[in-house]
């Protein structure tokens, strides 16, 4: 979760004008800088729940209230990404047959023909270029750590 100076920073960022409060018009005009299309009713109405009257009578988000809808989100991505990982590791550890923390070309080739994906003793320097196109320290192998690096 992002510490607070962190979300200050990005609240700051949308508040244009520096009253303290992040109106509905400056969060469109941040997400269409960020070539993200959104209308004044759309974000209104996503946000309806987090926003309360500016002095002005334009509905607009206090820092509370940014802080409260920003960990809100990224509760969410973190849980979201947790699960990813377990995902992944599972997955990774289906192609690490023997349990060394490595994937080499040999074991991806046998758990590709297990599934029936390629013929036993086929396609080995396909399976080595697989391996290397992913590669990230030229080991030869793949490791769960590397693996997790690759975007």
């Amino acid at each position: 979760m992002a510490d607070q100076n962190k979300i200050q920073k990005a609240y700051n960022l949308i508040d244009e004008n520096v009253d303290g409060r992040v109106s509905v018009g400056e969060i469109c005009r941040f997400m269409n800088e960020l070539e993200i299309q959104m209308s004044e009713d759309y974000v209104r109405c996503m946000l309806s729940a987090h926003l309360s009257k500016g002095h002005d009578g334009s509905d607009t988000l206090e820092f509370e209230e940014f802080v409260h809808l920003y960990q809100s989100i990224f509760s969410n991505v973190d849980e979201e990404l947790e699960d990813e990982s377990k995902d992944f590791v599972e997955a990774f550890r289906v192609f690490d047959l023997n349990n060394d923390g490595y994937i080499c070309s040999i074991e991806l080739q046998q758990v590709l023909s297990r599934l029936g994906l390629i013929t036993q003793g086929q396609h080995h320097q396909q399976c080595q270029e697989m391996i290397c196109r992913f590669d990230s320290d030229g080991s030869g192998v793949l490791d769960l750590k590397g693996t997790l690096s690759v975007e």
